[in-house]
């Protein structure tokens, strides 16, 4: 407390440059993991109250609780400890810890009162800001708003609540994603944090940041340990904030791709749900029936939770969902057909296969996507999802029997599976690259322009074009012999010109002809090199580096970020970078809580002994 006072009688003298800001922590990331943190770091403690004597927590829990000294916060408490035994569904030990604390005896469908109290101390408030792409929420503000969530509502709600108010009074109803969308909103503001919200900011980089001094306080701009750089996504201007420590709340934002179908589909149920309410839309301008045989179907591919999601849409928009998936997953498999009757009845379907007992309904297992060819449509130019929503002709490969099928559909959404974009931990982007940035996605935009005209010409004029080439190779082979028309001294290779290239061929000369030649600098990778927008194709975006195993892409269920389970600090990252959330394995909202309790009780901890 006398630091305080000393620090409130003589402010800090240092500054900084007119377009830097200092923050004593930068939270990246707005959704449940950010928000938790941000109430924790705004002065709210957590204290112990006393336990039932009737509530069957754990024995060995119960004990160590009950030799905490009376009114200790959990700040100052070793939570490792406490934690010691714990089993759940989290492989963190510090969440399990708090989830048994907020939601006791759970598991068991005990509905029992949170074992925490928690008190405002204007002393423990830690100067922070909270940075998102969009409003409070995360992720929940972007799902469909009628698609039910997993959890129930008790699960959902986040400290010091006891369950979403959308819940209706029943803990254990699972509610609309749109409720929690809208719960995180009123969050923000029931818990006075709106302060500490900026939203509308990209992130573009976190880096080391000197320090040029002696600090003279915690809040002293030369404790700066990091510079985060990013941009407001509306206005374009820079935004760049030094901080002492950094807390990665951004969960898994990138969706699943297949490289090449990417292009024509869609990878969220939502932007599945805004295509489906246009087409609604637009069959009802025309005045067709609802239910529309002449639509193809809607190919869905991935076979989890979200998956499942998308087959309830399409069969609630009256149309034929034709569903590619491996193994359904065990997500679905576990789920009790009592309180999940909408996802058992999907995989029932699943695994029923191709036994064609539902109308609406075509199962394609263990088949992927060989090829894509997109249809003339008379979708509207402004329509954004253009490209997506045209009917194409998708090729099939069953990978039993190698056998390919044609479909023709009107929709692909491709959903097996979302993963952290970490591109900000380690890039070469910088605020000076995003006028390049812009410029260079217009160049791409008017390339591609280019080349859809050009192909255009090509198929209109392509009879014309065939007969005059045809014309031409025959006159060429009457005149020349192969070797001087393919330029190769050695007719094995399937390279045209390879011995002309001033780079150098990585090919066998000697190798098969059905074989293909592999050449190093070619004239398409020079192109793509220096067309193509680095932001885009940042080789960190996966996190490889971070992860439990590093030589691995980060992924929330098979390779979590590499953690200290007793801080959340990140192994492989400079000290001072915390994780938390679906980053460290926690995809469920009821275990992030404790993530955010590691975190800001450690800063605490540091922060006394600084003192």
């Amino acid at each position: 407390m006398k630091n305080t006072m000393r620090d409130n009688m003589n402010p800090c003298q240092h500054t900084l440059s007119n377009d830097m800001v200092y923050k004593e922590v930068v939270i990246i990331g707005n959704g449940p993991s950010g928000m938790v943190t941000s109430y924790m770091l705004a002065g709210n403690v957590p204290y112990l109250k006393n336990i039932p004597e009737d509530l069957p927590i754990d024995e060995m829990l119960r004990a160590r609780l009950s030799n905490l000294p009376a009114g200790q916060s959990l700040y100052e408490a070793d939570l490792l400890e406490l934690a010691e035994g714990l089993e759940g569904r989290s492989q963190n030990p510090i969440p399990l810890l708090m989830d048994n604390l907020l939601r006791p005896c759970a598991d068991m469908g005990v509905n029992a009162d949170a074992l925490i109290e928690w008190k405002y101390d204007v002393a423990k408030q830690i100067d922070h800001i909270v940075l998102g792409r969009g409003p409070p929420g995360g992720a929940w503000q972007s799902f469909p708003a009628r698609v039910r969530t997993l959890s129930p509502a008790a699960w959902l709600c986040l400290p010091p609540h006891r369950a979403t108010p959308s819940a209706g009074g029943d803990a254990t109803a699972r509610v609309p994603a749109r409720a929690v969308a809208d719960y995180c909103t009123r969050y923000v503001h029931a818990c006075n944090l709106t302060r500490y919200f900026r939203s509308g900011v990209v992130v573009t980089s976190v880096r080391a940041w000197p320090r040029t001094g002696t600090p003279c306080s915690s809040a002293c701009p030369l404790a700066a340990n990091f510079c985060v750089s990013g941009y407001e996504a509306g206005s374009g201007r820079a935004l760049r904030l030094c901080c002492a420590r950094v807390v990665l709340a951004s969960g898994a934002g990138r969706a699943g791709s297949l490289p090449h179908v990417a292009r024509h589909a869609l990878h969220a149920p939502a932007a599945l749900q805004r295509a489906l309410r246009r087409r609604r839309r637009r069959r009802r301008r025309r005045r067709r029936p609802a239910a529309d045989t002449t639509t193809p179907p809607v190919l869905i591919v991935g076979s989890g939770v979200s998956a499942a999601d998308a087959v309830w849409l399409t069969l609630r928009a009256n149309l034929h969902a034709l569903h590619l998936h491996r193994t359904p997953a065990e997500a679905l498999a576990r789920l009790s057909p009592q309180t999940y009757p909408d996802y058992c009845q999907v995989y029932k379907m699943m695994c029923d296969g191709t036994s064609g007992n539902y109308p609406n309904y075509t199962s394609y297992p263990e088949h992927v996507i060989v090829d894509v060819t997109p249809e003339s449509t008379d979708s509207p130019e402004s329509d954004p999802d253009a490209e997506c929503t045209r009917p194409k002709r998708v090729k099939l490969l069953n990978l039993v029997t190698n056998e390919v099928q044609e479909v023709t559909v009107s929709l692909i959404v491709v959903l097996i599976g979302s993963k952290p974009d970490l591109f900000f931990l380690q890039t070469n982007f910088t605020l000076d690259c995003i006028e390049d940035c812009i410029k260079c996605t217009e160049k791409r935009d008017e390339i591609r322009k280019k080349d859809d005209r050009r192909q255009s010409f090509l198929k209109n004029h392509w009879y014309y074009l065939k007969s005059v080439l045809g014309q031409s190779i025959q006159i060429c082979k009457s005149r020349f012999s192969y070797t001087e028309i393919n330029g190769n001294t050695d007719t094995k290779c399937m390279m045209p010109d390879c011995n002309k290239r001033t780079e150098k061929c990585t090919c066998d000369s000697k190798s098969n002809m059905n074989e293909e030649c592999e050449y190093e600098g070619s004239y398409k990778n020079f192109l793509e090199a220096k067309f193509t927008c680095q932001c885009d194709n940042n080789p960190y975006s996966n996190g490889i580096g971070f992860g439990v195993d590093p030589k691995k892409p980060v992924d929330g269920r098979t390779n979590p970020v590499a953690i200290d389970k007793s801080t959340h600090e990140l192994l492989y990252a400079p000290k001072g970078i915390y994780a938390l959330g679906p980053l460290t394995g926690d995809n469920f909202v009821r275990f992030i809580p404790g993530g955010a309790l590691a975190i800001v009780a450690h800063i605490h901890k540091q922060k006394s002994e600084a003192q």
